[in-house]
């Protein structure tokens, strides 16, 4: 096919076609593995014995491995591009997921959790800026339906582990499934990832090694980065919690643990591959707010729900909801000219992933002493700060 030729390559549109088509496959890559992990999760709970207090703090490990991983992915991205630490993180996560179904001891949970973490966070920061650069050089909006790939992957990930559970297939057995398609998807689209990232916010990339405050992240990119910890916060919670919600608190078998993310993720998808015409239909501005008022209310009534169907409504609007807010954040991120866009997506990469990795961590520990019901009504109340930063991290 001339799209994989090298020779073809050489062609500069048709290059750009294959880096589209590369970002796309390691976006869904990137859903595919992280939501992989939702229907496992329950399981694990009940193979270690643990409350939600010691498994919110289990969790922990994979935000910690995180937090570490992705500023310096922003500089590593810098150095040698995006090509080497994409590839390696899908690799490393097709080997430690099988690796999360099978050990039984919190020692070597949390060291796998920890590195899993690490991989996650990796590939998100330089995905992220891989993306921002394939945007801005095919002159149109692409970072909308670049997330719903990784919604795409996401809702594969879920249905995949969930129908072979569904099955009676061990949980190991289905994420060694999981992972052999992981190295396929690295195969396909790690040869024509971004191998040099070029630095052409002159001004911006020329001050930021002037002081140490002009290093620091400028308020702008701290209030985006915010508005994309607290969506991410709750897709981890809906990825890590909504599973363990559905089975302990309204009884539904641990096999179908995984409807909850499953509609989720339908809802999470359907969004944002329509985000394009939802942005030229409401413009920007009003599609965030309208956004943020639907995750809030999909999340209130996963709180109060009387029956485990209605939980299942709740989170549909919560996807729906969730769905464009962080591709939009992105995108200014990536358009603003107070930072190198490349620091400044490691900045707000570091914020939005920890809000995933770390936040449900943290959720199971509350969730323990005053119930996860509860924890949702203060997470949806929460999401309502998304509307008044919607004002503050406009870019034009």
């Amino acid at each position: 096919m001339i799209l994989f030729s090298r020779t073809a390559l050489i062609d500069p549109e048709i290059q750009l076609s294959a880096q589209r088509l590369s970002t796309r496959f390691s976006f869904f890559g990137l859903g595919f593995a992280t939501a992989a992990w939702a229907p496992l999760i329950p399981f694990a709970q009940q193979r270690l014995h643990f409350n939600h207090a010691d498994f919110g703090l289990l969790l922990l490990c994979s935000g910690l491995g995180a937090m570490l991983a992705m500023p310096a992915t922003g500089k590593i991205v810098q150095r040698i591009g995006c090509r080497a630490p994409i590839g390696f993180a899908l690799l490393l996560l097709a080997v430690l997921l099988p690796s999360l179904s099978l050990w039984n001891t919190p020692l070597m949970m949390a060291i796998t959790l920890f590195l899993f973490g690490t991989a996650a966070g990796s590939l998100g920061v330089a995905l992220n800026i891989q993306a921002v650069v394939v945007e801005k050089n095919s002159l149109k909006s692409l970072m909308s339906g670049f997330h719903g790939m990784a919604s795409l992957g996401g809702l594969a990930g879920v249905l995949t582990i969930t129908a072979l559970l569904a099955l009676n297939i061990s949980p190991v057995v289905s994420a060694l499934a999981v992972s052999l398609l992981l190295a396929v998807i690295a195969f396909l689209s790690v040869p024509f990832s971004i191998k040099a990232v070029e630095n052409t916010d002159s001004e911006a990339a020329s001050t930021v090694k002037k002081s140490i405050r002009q290093r620091l992240p400028r308020p702008l990119i701290v209030l985006i980065g915010i508005a994309c910890f607290i969506i991410f916060m709750t897709e981890g919670a809906a990825m890590d919690w909504s599973g363990i919600y559905l089975t302990h608190e309204y009884g539904v078998n641990a096999a179908f643990a995984g409807l909850a993310y499953t509609f989720f993720a339908i809802a999470m998808t359907t969004g944002r591959f329509t985000g394009h015409f939802l942005i030229r239909y409401f413009g920007e501005k009003k599609l965030l707010t309208y956004s943020a008022i639907c995750a809030t209310l999909g999340l209130a009534l996963v709180g109060i729900a009387p029956h485990w169907w209605l939980v299942l409504v709740g989170y549909t609007l919560v996807g729906a909801g969730c769905s464009n807010i962080v591709p939009i954040m992105f995108s200014r991120a990536g358009r603003q000219t107070v930072m190198a866009s490349a620091v400044a997506l490691s900045c707000v990469s570091t914020l939005a992933y920890t809000g995933i990795l770390v936040g449900p961590a943290f959720i199971g520990m509350i969730g323990e002493l005053i119930g996860l019901s509860t924890v949702f009504m203060a997470l949806s109340v929460l999401l309502l700060l998304i509307v008044a930063l919607n004002r503050f991290t406009y870019v034009k």
